[in-house]
């Protein structure tokens, strides 16, 4: 059987995100953009590989949400938070859905793997940003800056310590691949973004119960940010896993001839 038809009868695994299985736990190396996702890239390597398909043009659109974002955060216009809020979960769900076409499609390539976390961490930080200088009441800026700072923190040093242990290969490279730890900080915060951003304007969205009663929307916008703070504290988690996988190649690191 040829190469390519031999990958292309390969069933690429799902990792599921909610529901734990046999295969998968809070440190399980399964993931789209590492193991099965990369996989499916890999076996392929040596036929050219189409860019323009639905899950990197999902991709696509995530990374052209973040001008449009910052349009309407300037932009004076009565609905522009609603419009915010809309943006970024529109923005959120195709980060699922280009993951979800790649494997059920089969249409993984190297591009999207490389391009799928760029476009998460950009549009995740120019969110994080625009909602610490101009916060939902009652938080101010004061208090959004040290979750905000920590997360964004996290992902240069994630950055950083994946760069690195690409160029040193071998266990280095499989001793980052992305945990579940990391997908359960990602779904809380974007709930806790997406909530922190309507409630910049929950009239918009019919909670007029909500809206007239300034407290019980100030619970809701305090439960938010504490949600905030839980992913911050599995990122924080997470890099602290992905150090101690890392640590004993940082001690005795590979010679030339290994």
């Amino acid at each position: 059987m040829p190469p390519r038809q031999q990958a292309s009868d390969e069933t690429i695994q799902l990792i599921p995100l909610l529901r734990k299985s046999d295969k998968e736990s809070l440190d399980s190396p399964l993931d789209r953009r590492s193991e099965a996702y990369r996989h499916a890239a890999q076996t392929v390597a040596k036929a050219p590989e189409r860019i323009l398909n639905i899950p990197n043009l999902l991709t696509f659109a995530r990374l052209l949400f973040v001008p449009v974002l910052l349009a309407m955060w300037e932009w004076q216009w009565r609905w522009s938070p609603i419009t915010c809020a809309v943006v970024f979960i529109l923005a959120s769900l195709t980060d699922w859905l280009d993951g979800y076409l790649a494997r059920q499609l089969k249409l993984a390539t190297v591009f999207g793997a490389f391009l799928d976390p760029v476009a998460d961490k950009i549009m995740v930080s120019t969110a994080l940003i625009l909602l610490t200088v101009s916060p939902p009441s009652p938080l101010s800026s004061a208090i959004m800056v040290p979750p905000v700072v920590i997360m964004i923190c996290r992902e240069v040093t994630m950055s950083a310590l994946r760069e690195w242990a690409a160029s040193a290969g071998g266990a280095a490279h499989k001793a980052v691949k992305v945990n579940s730890l990391g997908k359960w900080k990602t779904a809380l915060q974007m709930v806790a973004m997406s909530a922190l951003l309507v409630a910049r304007q929950p009239e918009a969205l019919q909670l007029g119960i909500i809206a007239e009663q300034p407290l019980l929307l100030g619970r809701v916008v305090w439960i938010s940010f504490w949600v905030l703070w839980a992913a911050t504290a599995m990122a924080v988690w997470s890099l602290a896993t992905y150090m101690a996988n890392v640590w004993s190649h940082f001690i005795y690191p590979p010679t030339k001839s290994q």
